[in-house]
């Protein structure tokens, strides 16, 4: 007889006998041989996945570690800023003096780029006049030092006509070397009125570096009774040809526009042509320039060192 075989035409002939045809298994083996394939499989099967499932294992531990991002956007760096602001006003003069005539003087903090030239004119001054300037600067935006340096090229004695024939007309002229001229810290009017309010002459202008707590009038080499020693203005001149920084009396420089030291700092100076003077000035002129400079205080332990 022949057994059909599901998609074939054909049938397997069964040959007699106790041997199985070869490829044919008796019953009992079949059954073994098909156990043996199903947990063959089974493993096979069971070790894929476990295959997979440790590489899926091995995926997920590379990507999954815990993470954050923290951003600090419009971020900004600005540089300081730093504007001096220097004025001069007439404090007071000599009866009869002309008014001293200041042009372009200007308080304007906005005008940072150098700012107007101020210009202080004076004419017709005789033996035994005087007057007396207010300096006055301020610094806006941070503390600064401050130096006044006296512009060596713009300072020049002129001798002018003098109708005297007795008197030295020979250049340059005599006013510069004649006028005295001196610093002052502080005012009081309780002290008196003109030249007596003036407090604490400033060392720069004291050749006896007296520290003369007021006033005193001088003689005409501009010694005083308390021993100081006013300076000429050619005097003050040489004094501040390299820059004095401005300073309080134990010569500690001024942090000029500072809360706990100074906010604005105001200085006096006094013009004074002594009345025996004599012929030798008349006509004669004097030009001067005074620069006022500013520097940092931060990060600066040595101001217009030039470092």
């Amino acid at each position: 007889m022949s057994v059909p075989v599901a998609g074939s035409g054909h049938g397997i002939p069964v040959l007699g006998g106790s041997t199985p045809p070869v490829g044919f298994p008796d019953r009992g083996a079949t059954q073994m041989t098909d156990k043996r394939y199903e947990l063959t499989r089974r493993k096979l099967l069971a070790g894929v996945g476990g295959v997979g499932l440790a590489s899926a294992g091995a995926g997920l531990g590379t990507t999954a570690y815990l993470n954050d991002t923290e951003s600090f956007e419009g971020n900004s760096l600005t540089a300081g800023a730093l504007n001096m602001v220097v004025s001069v006003d007439v404090l007071d003069k000599s009866p009869g003096l002309p008014d001293p005539v200041v042009d372009s003087t200007d308080e304007d903090a906005d005008d940072t780029a150098d700012g107007n030239e101020i210009t202080v004119t004076v004419d017709d001054v005789k033996p035994g006049d005087w007057f007396v300037l207010d300096w006055h600067v301020e610094i806006d935006g941070n503390p600064g030092y401050v130096q006044v340096t006296s512009v060596d090229e713009d300072y020049s004695n002129a001798e002018g006509d003098n109708p005297e024939a007795e008197t030295d007309t020979s250049a340059p002229g005599d006013l510069g070397a004649a006028l005295l001229t001196t610093i002052w810290g502080s005012t009081d009017t309780t002290a008196g009125s003109g030249r007596q309010q003036l407090q604490v002459l400033d060392e720069t202008t004291d050749h006896n570096d007296t520290w003369l707590s007021g006033y005193e009038t001088p003689d005409l080499d501009g010694v005083t009774a308390g021993g100081a020693h006013y300076t000429t203005l050619d005097e003050a001149h040489a004094e501040y040809l390299d820059g004095v920084v401005l300073s309080d009396p134990s010569g500690t420089p001024i942090e000029v526009g500072s809360v706990s030291d100074s906010a604005d700092v105001h200085s006096y100076q006094l013009f004074e042509l002594p009345p025996g003077v004599g012929n030798d000035v008349q006509g004669d002129s004097v030009t001067f320039t005074l620069r006022f400079d500013a520097e940092q205080v931060r990060n600066n332990d040595d101001p217009f060192s030039g470092a």
